[in-house]
């Protein structure tokens, strides 16, 4: 007897395979039957005429690695058919514990209440046991492991003993299970690694089969020149290569993606794994401490971060604050009678170095153009904190299903679904997850692709999606009939294991 019927769905396999209407059976936490008619008895049957079934999204860009103990029922990404996320992006990552937590502080929430844990093996057994309402995997972080191995922020190159303290941290998490390192080669303390110091750790990534996944050293005026680095460092390491959100920013170095797209391209004949992952919106999120640092708002194009103009920026989060949340940048430049740069140092120095911000500065034409190229996949890259978080925390998925997929014709849906479930979760060796397929575990979405859409703006960002009535989580609905079901039946997964 199955204990959950789909009937009649449009199944989307999440392969890229032509969509087709079928019954789906479930029994505990796995898909053990599909078929154009299931005659089996159910304890659960639910109509899904008209809807379509697909595997659920599995965010490859994610930083709620402390969010998903915090706030287990995590609805900024269940309610838009998130079933599984890959946290440690961007460098900034989960173990050591002690370091993750100074490390994280600035985009994550307080972690006073959060235990200690012994490297990534503790941390994701930290994950099962709070049993969060979706899936998590995890990347190793390069800034934890060089801000614990060198004691802090250091701006110089690590010691004998150093460098082995962060092998052992790489080599712990990777048997751990992690399914690669991630870089943030443009924060603290990253940003003071050479390209030399990444390879030798990414060695330790290769050996295991994992991935390199890098938010670059610059993605302004250098981006080609990171790119190369990236390329680089996955080739000498011989570790696949993931580009995090991969984008050109500020006006001046718009286009460029069509070249960096092409020495993807190249890469791949190469013979090289190179992908990337995007976020469907012309503004980035990030800490307003890093926006001066790289120069954002000093005179010329702006530095490794690009450019924007103070009034292109919305401050998401400034603790102690709550009032400053939502206004820009200009209105204290205003407020200030300073300059843009120095309204900002204002604003770190007087009350909090650890605002977020959203930032204009993306074409939409490289957001369509890297949409629709073979190498990207979606992710989110969200942060959910203060009260004006940017929005694609909460509508990613429903924005490229409604926007670029039935409104623009950006991808065709089947595409869309393969870039959110079967492409990343075979990149990321997520086994038995990522397609609808018998044998596989029961992560499911079901949406209505004519009605489907983010509700989340700029002004009111943490609104849930129309048209996702059910997320369905290792067989159990996270999501039911729009509604966040209570249930928390998510799990730590581990590179490759079943």
């Amino acid at each position: 007897m199955l204990d959950l019927l789909i009937n009649g769905a449009t199944v989307i396999d999440g392969s890229g395979a032509t969509g087709v209407v079928l019954d789906v059976g479930v029994e505990g936490d796995r898909i053990v039957e599909i078929a154009p008619s299931i005659r089996a008895e159910s304890a659960e049957v639910l109509d899904a005429e008209g809807l379509v079934l697909a595997p659920g999204f599995i965010d490859v860009h994610s930083h709620d690695d402390f969010h998903v103990l915090i706030e287990p029922e995590v609805r900024h990404n269940i309610l838009q058919g998130i079933t599984t996320v890959i946290v440690g992006n961007c460098g900034f990552g989960a173990a050591g514990s002690e370091a993750g937590k100074v490390q994280m502080k600035a985009i994550n929430e307080p972690t006073a209440d959060l235990p200690d844990w012994a490297g990534y093996a503790g941390y994701l057994e930290e994950v099962d046991e709070t049993s969060p309402a979706l899936n998590v995997a995890a990347l190793i972080g390069h800034h934890t492991a060089r801000r614990q191995a060198m004691g802090g922020i250091e701006d110089r190159p690590p010691t004998d003993n150093e460098m082995a303290a962060m092998l052992a941290s790489v080599e712990e998490g990777m048997e751990a299970g992690a399914v690669g390192m991630s870089t943030g080669l443009v924060y603290e303390p990253g940003r003071y690694a050479s390209t030399e110091e990444v390879v030798d750790l990414a060695k330790v990534v290769g050996r295991h089969g994992g991935l390199y996944v890098s938010h670059m050293r610059d993605e302004g005026a250098g981006l080609l020149d990171s790119v190369k680095e990236t390329l680089h460092i996955g080739e000498a390491s011989e570790s696949a290569v993931e580009i995090s959100h991969h984008k050109a920013v500020g006006k001046a170095n718009w286009g460029q993606v069509a070249r960096s797209l092409e020495m993807i391209e190249e890469a791949v004949v190469k013979g090289r794994d190179v992908t990337a992952d995007q976020y469907p919106y012309t503004a980035r999120s990030t800490v307003l401490f890093a926006l001066v640092q790289n120069g954002t708002f000093a005179p010329g194009d702006g530095g490794a971060m690009g450019k924007s103009e103070p009034s292109e920026v919305l401050l998401c989060s400034v603790p102690g604050q709550a009032d400053f949340e939502g206004r820009t940048l200009q209105s204290f430049v205003e407020e200030f009678d300073l300059p843009g740069e120095e309204a900002a140092k204002k604003l770190l120095s007087d009350y909090s170095n650890e605002i977020l911000v959203a930032a204009f500065g993306m074409d939409e034409g490289d957001v369509r153009m890297v949409m629709a190229h073979s190498s990207t996949m979606i992710g989110t890259d969200g942060l959910d904190r203060g009260s004006k978080p940017h929005p694609r925390a909460w509508g990613t998925y429903p924005r490229v299903l409604g926007k670029y997929v039935r409104e623009e014709g950006i991808i065709s849906l089947e595409n869309a679904i393969y870039k959110m479930s079967g492409f990343p979760a075979k990149k990321f060796q997520i086994a038995n997850r990522g397609l609808v397929k018998e044998g596989f575990y029961a992560d499911l979405v079901i949406f209505d692709p004519d009605t489907v859409i983010d509700n989340a703006t700029y002004e009111n960002s943490r609104v849930g999606p129309d048209g996702i009535p059910h997320v369905i989580v290792n067989g159990q609905f996270a999501v039911r009939d729009g509604q966040h079901a209570g249930s928390r039946s998510g799990r730590a997964l581990r590179r490759g294991q079943n």
